[in-house]
């Protein structure tokens, strides 16, 4: 993996582009239905993607559980959150994935309502026999037990409702917020000190399954076993400065955190293709498999072990990734990310391996074979350049931010162009000739619009005896080839002559598979790092 680099010369500080969800994680059939959904949501295919996986890990909860060695079993919960701007469509298609566990909650609720009602009944039975009982001398009679809703998620919830909740569904729960920012802004409202840190606490341990214990005087004890808590929702770049604090850092809350940052990789025009069918029928059908999973002998988790190959594989990797960081100074300011992302991959290492069994027809409880644990590597690799461009804008806080979609356009015209430079000066009429060529007068950009991209890129405006223009530099060219590669995408978008006659529109909407060097950072490319990261863990 490259280092984190960002564009900082000319006093821009751009994030580059996140790269494609890796094809050939999922098995073929699954991706297809998913690029199906991310199509018909005009989103990129790690919206889908992503949300399919936290659904699957958290349906499974405690059921399965991977055995890495003896005496460390790990579940397949995790903790989600996509980042991408508000608008981008991404909370419908989530929705679309999510439809199985919304239909059973639905259905636990009005049999909860029923069991509830006839609850009610049976208490003021119970209150007049008990009343006679006292009054007779006689035998009291046991108080009926209370009938729990049992929810496989929840939304608007604190700590302390998510532990009675947890008490009655033992293999885990999915705390599903769609703005991530509330969820994390509430933790910690309703204690009495007003400090986030017992709850912040509860999701320490409710990730790797641990024990929830309440003891207090003013109400009834809590007590349970394996709290397991999933977390998926969404973020908006803007917002994350502000959502942790440092000391989340040192505790390891924040590098439990899975990041995926989204953006439309092209325009998101209308199409008439849908989710639903077949396609939508495949991907709800496994997270129906996994709602059919049950506890083994006296409730305790069917534990799936490694192949022998798998096991080396697994090693092989592991080893990799400690040394990469023991050798490396500049990985030292994501030292507090890498041991979670090691314990991330078991998860995702089960979650794999069930969907290829499934996939195949087979039980997922046969050992993990070396495939599954080489597609968790590719799918590791994209997550850890994810982990590394998320911690770079937190660390830097609003310095940095996410290119603009007319910031991309013109970053990649001048890579297509920049074969035509004039002694180091590219004309801004050739680029305002390129980026309108095929569109419709009402689409066509003005200079100074492409003026302004100059600033946001860190591009200086110079002047020939002619004309202005893009003052490069071969540094400069290199990293906008890479951050933003001419065949990600089409600029323009070619075959627009008429907006109301869209039937000509030829759009490359191809994603490039895993991440690769066009991807990745420049090593010659002067990276400016942010030390906030490290004065977090200091402190």
């Amino acid at each position: 993996m490259s280092d984190m680099a960002s564009m900082a010369y000319g006093g821009g500080c751009l994030l580059p582009p996140p790269s494609s969800f890796p094809h050939g994680v999922l098995p073929p059939r699954i991706e297809d239905s998913l690029d199906v959904a991310a199509s018909a949501y005009n989103v990129p295919l790690a919206v889908p993607a992503i949300t399919f996986l936290a659904v699957i890990g958290a349906t499974v909860g405690r059921t399965r559980g991977l055995e890495v060695k003896p005496s460390w079993i790990t579940h397949p919960n995790l903790y989600w959150a996509l980042v991408a701007k508000s608008g981008t469509g991404k909370s419908p298609c989530s929705a679309a994935i999510m439809k199985p566990i919304h239909e059973k909650d639905q259905t636990e609720y009005q049999k909860h309502k029923q069991e509830l009602s006839e609850y009610e009944l049976d208490l003021k039975e119970w209150k007049a026999d008990f009343a006679r009982a006292q009054r007779e001398n006689e035998s009291l009679p046991d108080k009926p037990i209370c009938p729990i809703w049992k929810q496989s998620y929840i939304e608007d919830s604190t700590t302390q409702a998510l532990g009675t909740i947890l008490a009655g569904n033992p293999r885990g729960v999915l705390w599903y917020r769609d703005e991530l920012a509330g969820l994390l802004s509430d933790l910690g409202r309703y204690d009495n000190k007003g400090s986030d840190g017992g709850d912040k606490a509860r999701l320490l341990s409710a990730y790797d399954c641990g024990p929830w214990k309440v003891s207090r005087s003013t109400r009834e004890g809590l007590h349970i076993p394996h709290a397991c808590v999933s977390i998926f929702g969404t973020v908006q770049p803007k917002l994350l400065p502000n959502l942790f604090k440092p000391q989340d850092t040192i505790s390891g809350f924040l590098p439990r955190f899975l990041f995926v940052r989204c953006e439309q990789e092209a325009p998101p025009l209308w199409t008439s293709k849908s989710f639903d069918g077949e396609q939508a029928e495949h991907i709800h059908g496994f997270i129906h498999q996994a709602q059919g999973l049950s506890f083994g002998p006296d409730d305790s988790p069917q534990i799936i072990s490694l192949s022998d190959a798998a096991r080396e594989l697994v090693q092989e990797w592991y080893d990799q990734q400690v040394l990469a960081h023991w050798y490396q100074p500049e990985l030292e300011q994501f030292e507090a990310l890498a041991p979670k992302l090691r314990g991330a991959f078991f998860k995702l290492s089960l979650i794999i391996h069930m969907l290829d069994c499934w996939s195949a027809g087979k039980s997922e409880l046969c050992p993990v074979h070396p495939e599954s644990i080489q597609k968790t590597i590719h799918l590791m690799e994209w997550l850890e350049e994810q982990q590394r461009q998320v911690w770079t804008l937190l660390s830097a806080g609003n310095k940095f931010q996410e290119t603009s979609t007319m910031g991309r356009r013109v970053a990649r015209a001048i890579v297509v162009l920049s074969k035509d430079l004039n002694q180091c000066l590219l004309p801004t009429s050739k680029i305002v000739e390129f980026l309108n060529r095929n569109l419709a007068d009402s689409f066509h950009v003005k200079a100074d619009a492409v003026g302004k991209s100059y600033k946001e890129l860190g591009i200086e405006i110079g002047r020939n005896s002619r004309e202005r223009g893009a003052k490069l530099t071969p540094e400069i060219i290199k990293t906008l080839s890479q951050y933003f590669p001419a065949e990600k995408g089409v600029i323009p978008v070619t075959g627009v002559t008429d907006p109301d006659k869209n039937h000509g529109i030829q759009i490359d909407t191809k994603m490039t598979a895993g991440v690769t060097p066009e991807n990745q950072a420049s090593p010659d490319v002067t990276v400016e790092k942010s030390n906030n990261i490290k004065v977090m863990k200091q402190e």
